[in-house]
């Protein structure tokens, strides 16, 4: 007896392609020019305007209502899904209900 089985995913992970800022502003005849934009962003300290809060010192947060939920990365991991991988039995059925090849 011979049984034809289709398999589809039903979850998978899908990689968001790269977007980049490009800028017109480098001289068109430059060959060493990338025209790639790169972007440096610093945290500063609400307190002390000039000082800069270095990444460890750093936590993500999320707002709830008119307040700002802290959220630490072992609190973010926990939160992630992370599906079984595997194929999962639902039933079976009798051979008769099987069309014939």
């Amino acid at each position: 007896m011979k049984i034809k089985v289709w398999v589809y995913k039903k979850i998978c992970q899908e990689k968001i392609p790269a977007l980049k800022k490009y800028s017109d502003k480098a001289p068109p005849n430059d060959p060493y020019a990338t025209r790639e934009v790169k972007m440096d962003v610093e945290y500063k300290n609400r307190e002390d305007p000039d000082k800069t809060v270095p990444p460890e010192q750093r936590i993500k947060g999320f707002k709830y209502g008119p307040q700002v939920v802290p959220i630490s990365m072992v609190e973010q991991e926990t939160l992630k899904f992370k599906p079984e991988k595997g194929v999962k039995l639902l039933g079976f059925t009798d051979a008769s209900n099987i069309p014939s090849l």
